[in-house]
């Protein structure tokens, strides 16, 4: 164990900005720091680190403490591994006594499979290194593909001798529990993969016997998966890669080949190259690109996106120049632009990849070839695209075209998209008022796709949700039902309980649940609401509606009026405190309609630490709360969206609670009251329901 003399020093010496700064990539802001936080979809940076106080905080999903916390968190390590990390960074000695066999078997199932990877990959090196089948073969092979042994030690390579057993039976040896060693599964959900091992009266036979190894590290460097190319046999019975199977420690679609080693480079150079192989990155990372990354054997995902953009926001795609590289590429460049990513693309000569490229020229010649070639999203597209008679084939060039303005539509930066329209339009020839048009189009269908999916989505959760409370409901009557049973045959008189005497109704429980509803519905929209007041409170729009006479009429409102004329015209009031807070504070500060009112900046310096706190997550959240993208906002169509929201929402919960009331009629129920009420509701909602409709038809 540590001992608290040393834990104490290891709390003092470490600095968030120093490790908060190895995981994410942070620009000065005041006197803090921001960038993206680690700890969930962050889209724009809401993840304050405090050098003066020593902490981090994320504004938007609440994660943060000081570098230990962080440490513990981000790498779901102990206390104790987060201090011996710290200690590691700052040269503090961190004296532990070598665990015993008991102890070893105490430690959290995370710790025990980080050993045995750790283990795994000193084993590998050794081996590559240290015995004549591992240099004959393994080292052999990767001087062949022209690797260094200082890029070969830098990136932890390793070989796995051709004896079935031999893994296995020093792992064993060394203490590592078999469960361990196999695979995971639903009754081993410990297991790293490391070996087979179906009889347990046999030793596991090892997954990657004779195969030069190819390590994957997390962000701390942490080993947590392999991959293995078999050398000296091909066929049949023997696949050229294996890779470990998926465990609580890997998802290969979380993760980036080489990311631990390039990490650092890419934050400073503040670009990041992917590449579709591992050797592509090691070829890469030896000519002297050590900003370079694999998407670890699966096309680029999400989460790997979210990754570097962690440390930087500009990528490089190198993909083979032939069919499938080019392919591969075009499905990536619209996944990179909807994470706000800027996208640059090189292709190599037919024939070529980036390890064969780097292995043919010198640095120099790379970088020159790197300048001269690499094409921004619209120009790649243009170029592998418009070939042959493709720019004289009007059906053709509208296609690509097409092609070409949805990509441009997932930019939410206005700078940036104009200068690609205007680039677009110099390319394909065409007028950029027409591109311009054709962009608002695909904005207008992705607003609408987002809308419906959401829609769609809500839908399913209220169908859930009413099973359930159907559900939770006749349980209730049932057991209300019993328990007036056995308190009328506990209580009566003995003549009562004969079968002559008649008996009253128990049809129906003895208390009908309650009209009003315990939870509310219309919470959600109610932060929808304080959103919109908080970002565009001042801001004025245009108010449409079709007269009696079916004629469009406008009228200019500012936001925070319309909102309050709407909530006072129907008498509606927020139930979460805070919101109430919020708008009664709005009301306040915006009561002079002539007097220009910044609601950003009044709510984001508020004195009240939780109204500043709340607006400074719902500004920089770049997505409301019903999924749609900030930068398709219409303030026309939003702005009265968000009140028919929240007005259909009351209605639904009204026509909810009246069912249920007739469902369950107690003996003062008004039943022709409560039918004749739900009628009505439901032409309002038909109202609603068409007012919807016709908003996301026509934005």
């Amino acid at each position: 164990m540590i001992d608290q003399q040393t834990i104490d020093r290891v709390q003092d010496t470490a600095q968030i900005l120093d490790v908060v700064g190895e995981f994410v990539s942070l620009r000065r802001r005041g006197q803090n720091y921001v960038g993206l936080c680690p700890f969930h979809a962050d889209k724009n940076p809401s993840f304050y680190v405090s050098p003066a106080k020593n902490v981090c905080k994320c504004f938007s999903c609440g994660e943060g403490g000081g570098p230990v916390q962080f440490l513990m968190k981000h790498e779901q390590i102990s206390f104790f591994e987060a201090i011996k990390w710290l200690g590691n960074k700052y040269g503090i000695e961190v004296e532990d006594r070598k665990m015993t066999d008991e102890e070893r078997a105490r430690q959290t199932a995370r710790e025990s499979m980080l050993m045995a990877n750790e283990f795994a990959q000193k084993t590998f090196e050794d081996d590559l290194f240290g015995t004549n089948e591992g240099k004959s073969i393994g080292l052999t092979y990767f001087r062949e593909r022209g690797l260094q042994d200082e890029t070969i030690r830098r990136f932890h390579l390793g070989y796995a001798l051709d004896s079935k057993y031999d893994f296995a039976t020093r792992a064993l040896a060394k203490g590592y529990k078999r469960e361990i060693l196999l695979d995971p599964s639903e009754n081993n959900r410990d297991g790293v993969g490391l070996c087979y091992g179906e009889d347990p009266k046999r030793t596991p036979s090892c997954r990657f016997h004779g195969r030069v190894i190819f390590p994957y590290h997390s962000l701390s460097g942490k080993p947590v998966a392999f991959g293995g190319r078999i050398l000296q046999r091909v066929d049949h019975a023997f696949k050229k890669y294996v890779n470990s199977p998926e465990s609580a420690l890997y998802h290969k679609s979380d993760l980036l080949y080489g990311i631990f080693q390039a990490k650092s480079e890419i934050a400073k150079r503040d670009k990041c190259y992917i590449v579709e192989g591992n050797v592509d990155v090691l070829t890469m990372s030896q000519a002297g690109f050590l900003n370079t990354v694999a998407s670890a054997g699966t096309a680029l995902t999400t989460n790997q996106i979210r990754i570097i953009k962690r440390f930087t926001q500009n990528v490089t795609l190198m993909y083979d120049g032939d069919a499938p590289g080019v392919s591969a590429a075009l499905k990536t460049i619209d996944l990179l632009l909807l994470e706000g990513m800027n996208v640059q693309l090189i292709l190599f000569p037919d024939g070529d990849d980036p390890d064969s490229f780097c292995r043919k020229h010198t640095t120099e010649e790379i970088k020159q070839y790197f300048e001269e070639n690499e094409k921004d999203f619209v120009a790649f597209k243009a170029s592998v695209m418009l070939q042959g008679n493709a720019r004289r084939d009007p059906m053709k060039k509208a296609q690509i075209t097409q092609n070409i303005v949805q990509s441009i539509a997932l930019i939410e930066n206005p700078i940036y998209s104009s200068a690609f329209i205007r680039e677009a339009s110099q390319l394909l020839d065409l007028d950029e008022m027409a591109i311009m048009k054709a962009i608002k189009i695909v904005k207008a269908q992705n607003y609408a796709a987002e809308v419906r999916k959401f829609e769609i989505e809500q839908r399913r959760k209220m169908a859930q949700q009413e099973r359930e409370d159907r559900e939770a409901e006749g349980l209730k009557a049932t057991e209300l039902k019993t328990e007036e049973l056995t308190d009328n045959a506990e209580n009566a008189p003995e003549e009562q309980s004969s079968p002559d005497v008649e008996q009253p109704n128990q049809s129906a429980p003895a208390s009908a649940p309650s009209i009003l509803s315990e939870t509310r519905p219309t919470d959600r929209f109610e932060r929808n609401i304080i959103r919109n007041i908080v970002r565009h409170g001042g801001k004025t729009f245009e108010y449409k509606w079709q007269d009696e006479n079916n004629q469009m009429q406008s009228e200019q409102w500012r936001v925070i009026d319309y909102i309050g004329y709407v909530l006072n015209q129907d008498e509606i009031e927020f139930h979460v405190p805070l919101y109430a807070k919020m708008l009664q504070l709005a009301y306040d500060a915006s009561e002079d309609p002539n007097e220009e009112w910044d609601s950003v900046k009044f709510f984001t310096t508020h004195e009240d630490p939780e109204v500043s706190k709340l607006a400074l997550s719902l500004e920089s959240d770049r997505y409301d709360a019903l999924g749609i993208a900030k930068n398709v906002e219409n303030l026309d169509i939003l702005i009265p969206r968000c009140m028919l929201e929240l007005q259909e929402c009351i209605v639904r919960t009204e026509i909810s609670d009246c069912n249920k009331a007739l469902k369950y009629p107690s003996p003062d129920t008004d039943v022709i009251k409560i039918m004749q009420r739900l009628q009505e509701l439901y032409d309002i909602k038909k109202v609603f329901d068409k007012e919807l409709g016709e908003r996301i038809v026509t934005v």
